[in-house]
């Protein structure tokens, strides 16, 4: 098994590093446990066997800085929003300190939002990230509006609370399904980056 631990405040860098490791693994072969997940949820998960025959990556947000496994089957990322005591750790050792760069999170508040500043925040966005990337956010910022993580900060929860109003249930799965059928075409040359960055935020503002 390979273990790669992603840590520190430079939360954007480290979201565009995860989603570079990503790209190597077939979509159907990823699991995601955000924070607040069981950790006998995600136990289960890393004992079970892989249902294509491929290498998994299973991503565990925040977990418990102590957590461990072993298994020969899958590569294992674990993602602190924070520095960790890596001391004891076995594993590539990526860390992210808090730095001068332009984040994500502003598009992603915009988008929530419905608000048409979006497609300014995604003129300054594009020339630095690529399309996996922002399809990578904009489904974490989706899944928090269908329910945020158990262990999310007040403010957090405060936030999504009030973006979830902007939007009806339907309204979210069919934007969830709009954005994997993008990300579909995009990896196999269906669509251009540019004008797929341009739908994806669009699609939030009508």
């Amino acid at each position: 098994m390979k273990t790669v631990l992603l840590h520190g405040p430079g939360i954007t860098s480290s979201r565009q590093k995860l989603s570079e490791i990503r790209k190597k693994f077939n979509p159907e072969e990823v699991i995601i446990f955000e924070e607040g997940s069981e950790i006998k949820d995600i136990l289960t998960n890393l004992q079970s066997q892989s249902l294509f025959g491929g290498e998994r990556l299973i991503v565990v947000e925040n977990p418990p800085e102590d957590f461990s496994f072993d298994s020969s089957d899958l590569t294992l990322v674990l993602w602190f929003d924070h520095e960790i005591d890596t001391k004891h750790f076995k594993g590539d050792i990526f860390f992210f300190p808090e730095a001068k760069e332009i984040s994500v999170f502003p598009l992603l508040d915009f988008l929530g939002q419905r608000d048409k500043k979006a497609y300014l925040e995604l003129d300054k966005l594009k020339q630095n990230y690529d399309s996996q990337y922002l399809i990578t956010m904009i489904l974490y910022l989706l899944r928090n509006l269908v329910a945020t993580p158990k262990m999310a900060k007040d403010f957090v929860r405060r936030k999504n609370e009030k973006m979830r109003k902007n939007f009806s249930t339907d309204e979210l799965v069919n934007l969830y399904q709009f954005v994997l059928t993008t990300d579909f075409k995009i990896k196999n040359g269906l669509m251009d980056e540019t004008q797929a960055q341009f739908l994806l935020v669009n699609a939030f503002l009508h």
